[in-house]
Formats: structure tokens, C-alpha cells, sequence
């Protein structure tokens, strides 16, 4: 009869350095065997704030460097994850790629952490008992194949799956999982990686009416082979029941007064080729702004249709995301996108999807867009690499834009399906 491999092999040889103590019954590895399916397979419903920090280092280089800090609403619906900006609406059924640039880890540990623990694959090995940041724990190294370990990693363009190997720590008493650490194995030449490593933290979040065991800090780290180093650190938070009819919002919750009936809403569709002067209420602070960040504006001015007719009136409320700001690792170039999503007025909302075609930079503070020159005229630097948002750059090694920026967009009609 086979051994199951949730079976530690039991090291008996002593080895320098080893962490003395008797070795876990079978019967303790079994009951945390079905703990931690149940912990994995459990999980109701939930969203969390997720904010994401990206650092970078450059070959002979000793420390890392921001590159730019990101906070998205994920939600764990069914088991699937679904993101949204923080504040949105609703979710989007959407790959978070849609809303992010670059390399993010979200969901890389799902399909890996359910083959390790859910359908018990792999062999493990145990290794005693440790102190784990003053914790009591009982570790276990384990390794799954290429074809066991479910582990896609994705760096230089590619996107592999490779097998794996590393270590986990579960509590000897509540038998809760306390931390999995995982090495990439055998990674294809394709990924251009020395080494990859991935650590997850657990903790117990209360949801709804029941603890479930969560992450509650990720780091990825990958070392490239031209010396370059990238870590992307996520951290969990504000985590609560998903009810779909709820209205998902991580504000400050204010005082509860008795709410008169709102009027319906009526939703509006605006055409393509709209020009709409857009003056921002939210500043934008390198030292503290972050991918994700809610901005509100205003329409500058009446913005008339081809026919004459008002499609927005002056002093409507606009609703965007900060898309992008991060520095160019060559310099203290800045790259900072907007992108705009709703328009609302007096019982009016249109959503909203354009490109920006303008900026005024003397209202954009001391550190003014960059320009390009064409002849004797000097014209902002626009980019539109990301669908409905404008990238702009500021040469600074840090910089402020004050509220009352001045934009000008222009709507687009919106190719394939719409985005939230």
C-alpha cells in the first residue's frame, strides 16, 4: 500500500544544527491536513483592500527602489477573484492586468496553495519543530513536479509554470497554517530568473459570522539574470463580507443619520468627440499618491454636442483613478496617468471613457508637465499606452500637482466590453 504523502518522512539521522524535539504523530499530521482543507475550501465570501508596493533594484546595486504603490478592492466571490478600483461600484468580471501595468502577483498562490494543500500533492519531509517570530511551530519542506505544482510564474514577457519547492509552518496546537514559503524550480531560460521566491503569511479575519483563515501578507521576490531584482510586497486589509447588493466602499464610516429617499438616477450615454475641459479637487502628491487613488474633478465649462445641444453642464462632478506613477529606473523621470470613468449631474450619470488631448501647464504647480518642441510651438508630452487614461511626465525628483489642474479630454467610443 502507498503512503499518503501528507505522511512527513520522519529525518531520524541527526544533523548539525537540527531543532531537537519529537517528531508529529501521524495522527496530528492528519488532523492538520483536514484543518487546512477545510480552512482553504471554507471561505466565504469576501473583499479585502489589497495595497501593493513595487520596489526595484539595479544590477551592483545594494537597496531597493520604490517604483510606485498600488491599491485595488479584490473580492474572493465563488472562488474566483474580481477587482475593482477602491470605491467602485461593482466588481468586474476582468483580468486584474486590465487595471494594472507590470508584473503583479494576485492569484499566483491560489492554484498552487489548493494543489499543496486541498488535493494533498507533492512530497513532504519533516523538519521539527521551530520558533517562528516567537511562535511555536511544526515545519514541513515539501516538492511538487512540473505537472503537480500549478506554480505560473511570469517575468521578461513569458509566463511559465515550473515546479516548486519550499516550506510551510502550521501552529502544533490550533493547527492553523502560519506561513508558506515557495522557491520556483527548474525555471525555463524563457523567465531569464536566477531565483523566485514567494511568501505568504496567514491570519484569522473575521468574516461575516466566521473566522477564515486569510493571507494577510504576500511577498514576491525575483532575482534576474542580468543582476536586476524586482519585490512586489501585498498587503491585506480591511477584509469583510461580499453581499453583492452592497454598495463596497473602504471610507471612514460617518456618522449614521436618518437618509431621505434618493431620486433615481437616470444613465445617460455621452457620444465620441465631446471636448471636456476637466479641472482636478484632488492633488497629486508624489510622496504619498499611489495606483488606485480616487480623484475627483469638475467640468470646467458648458460642453455642447455638434447639434448646439448640452450634453454636460458646467460644475458636473467627475469621478478617475490615478492609472500610473512610477520613475523611469534610468532617471527621476515621472510617469503619471489619469483616467476618468464617470460624470454625474443633477440626477445625470454618464460613464465616461476618452483620451486627453491637453493640459494646461501653468496650473500643474512648480513642476510643470514635460514638453515636446515642434517648431516655435511647445506641446505637453501625451501618451495613450493605457486605454482611456493619458500619461504625462514630469522631470522632478518629486513633485506635486495642486488641485485645479487643468485638463482637456475628448470621448472616445468604447471598443469591446466596457470596463468599470
Amino acid at each position: 500500500m502507498t503512503a499518503s504523502p501528507w505522511v512527513c518522512i520522519i529525518v531520524l539521522a541527526a544533523t548539525a544544527g537540527a531543532v531537537s524535539g519529537q517528531a508529529p504523530g501521524e495522527d496530528q499530521l492528519a488532523r492538520f491536513r483536514e484543518k487546512v482543507r477545510q480552512d482553504m475550501t471554507g471561505v466565504p465570501n469576501y473583499t479585502c483592500l489589497e495595497t501593493v508596493e513595487r520596489v526595484y533594484r539595479n544590477p551592483h546595486a545594494h537597496a531597493f527602489k520604490p517604483v510606485d504603490t498600488i491599491r485595488l478592492e479584490v473580492s474572493s466571490v465563488a472562488g474566483k477573484e474580481l477587482f475593482a478600483w477602491p470605491g467602485g461600484r461593482r466588481f468586474g468580471d476582468r483580468d486584474v492586468t486590465s487595471l494594472v501595468n507590470g508584473a503583479i502577483p494576485f492569484g499566483m498562490f491560489d492554484m498552487f496553495a489548493h494543489n499543496l494543500f486541498v488535493n494533498a500533492k507533492g512530497t513532504r519531509q519533516y523538519r521539527g519543530t521551530e520558533d517562528l517570530d516567537g511562535r511555536a511551530s511544526v515545519r514541513c519542506d515539501f516538492h511538487l513536479s512540473l505537472q503537480q505544482s500549478g506554480l505560473r510564474i511570469t517575468s521578461n514577457a513569458a509566463s511559465e509554470v515550473t515546479a516548486a519547492r519550499g516550506s510551510f509552518w502550521f501552529d502544533p496546537v490550533s493547527l492553523d497554517l502560519i506561513r508558506l514559503q515557495v522557491f520556483g524550480e527548474d525555471m525555463p531560460y524563457s523567465l531569464r530568473l536566477e531565483e523566485s521566491v514567494f511568501l505568504t503569511n496567514y491570519a484569522r479575519t473575521r468574516i461575516g459570522n466566521a473566522d477564515a483563515l486569510l493571507p494577510k501578507r504576500s511577498e514576491l521576490t525575483m532575482a534576474h539574470f542580468n543582476g536586476e531584482a524586482t519585490r512586489i510586497a501585498i498587503g491585506f486589509s480591511e477584509c469583510h463580507e461580499y453581499k453583492s447588493e452592497s454598495t463596497i466602499s473602504f471610507d471612514a464610516p460617518a456618522a449614521i443619520l436618518p437618509e431621505a429617499p434618493k431620486p433615481p438616477v437616470r444613465e445617460v450615454d455621452l457620444p465620441a468627440g465631446l471636448e471636456v475641459p476637466i479641472e482636478l479637487d484632488t492633488a497629486i502628491d508624489s510622496k504619498t499618491a499611489s495606483v488606485g487613488d480616487t480623484l475627483h474633478g469638475r467640468v470646467a465649462q458648458d460642453v455642447r454636442n455638434n447639434t448646439g445641444e448640452l450634453a454636460v453642464p458646467h460644475g458636473a462632478a467627475v469621478t478617475g483613478h490615478l492609472r500610473k506613477v512610477d520613475r523611469n529606473s534610468l532617471g527621476a523621470l515621472y510617469a503619471v496617468a489619469i483616467e476618468f470613468s464617470e460624470i454625474e449631474w443633477e440626477g445625470v450619470r454618464a460613464a465616461f471613457y476618452g483620451e486627453l488631448i491637453g493640459i494646461d501647464r501653468k496650473s500643474a504647480g512648480a513642476r510643470k508637465p514635460i514638453t515636446y518642441y515642434d517648431g516655435h510651438v511647445d506641446k505637453v508630452r501625451i501618451d495613450g499606452d493605457i486605454p482611456g487614461a493619458g500619461i504625462f511626465y514630469i522631470d522632478a525628483a518629486k513633485f506635486r500637482i495642486p488641485p485645479g489642474f487643468h485638463m482637456v479630454w475628448r470621448t472616445k467610443a468604447r471598443s469591446g466590453k466596457a470596463g468599470e
